[in-house]
C-alpha cells in the first residue's frame, strides 16, 4: 500500500507540467515588480524612510531602481509568455535570472524568481524554437538551419 502511494506521489511529479508552473511564478513576480516598482517610483521618500535627499525627484537614485524593478518586469513578463507557450527557453531563463533581483516584499520576488530559474533548468528538453529548428551534426564542425 505504501509503495503504491509514492509510485502514484511520483508519477504526480513527472506529469507536472513544470514550463507553465515556471511560467506562472514568473508572472507573479511580474505583479510584485510592477507593484513594488510604481511604488518605488512615486512614493519613494516613503520607502526610502523618508530621506528627502534621495528622493525629491524620480530621476534621484530610489527613482532609477523603480526604473530597473520596471525593466525588469517587462523582462518577467516576456520570459513568463514564453515558458508557458515553451518556446525560447534562453530568453525565459533570462527573465528568471533578472526575476531574482526584484526582491518585493520580504524576498518573495527572489525566492519565486529562483524557484522558477530551477524548474525551468529541468525542463529545456520540453522547449521548442518557433520557426527554424537547429541541429548539429557530429559528423561536421559547420552548424546547419533547417525550415
Amino acid at each position: 500500500m505504501i509503495e503504491r502511494m509514492n509510485s502514484r506521489k511520483r508519477d504526480l511529479v513527472k506529469n507536472i507540467d513544470k514550463p507553465l508552473v515556471a511560467g506562472v511564478l514568473m508572472l507573479i513576480v511580474f505583479a510584485i515588480a510592477l507593484t513594488a516598482g510604481v511604488s518605488i517610483f512615486y512614493l519613494g521618500e516613503d520607502i526610502a524612510g523618508g530621506v528627502e535627499e534621495l528622493t525629491r525627484d524620480p530621476d534621484g537614485p530610489v527613482g532609477v531602481c523603480g526604473i530597473f524593478m520596471l525593466i525588469f518586469g517587462a523582462g518577467l513578463l516576456i520570459g513568463g509568455i514564453c515558458a508557458i507557450k515553451k518556446v525560447y527557453w534562453g530568453i525565459a531563463l533570462l527573465a528568471s535570472i533578472l526575476g531574482i533581483f526584484t526582491i518585493g516584499p520580504y524576498y518573495l520576488g527572489s525566492i519565486l524568481s529562483i524557484a522558477a530559474l530551477l524548474l525551468l533548468m529541468l525542463s529545456r528538453d520540453e522547449f521548442t524554437r518557433k520557426g527554424r529548428s537547429f541541429s548539429f551534426s557530429p559528423g561536421t564542425a559547420k552548424n546547419r538551419w533547417h525550415r
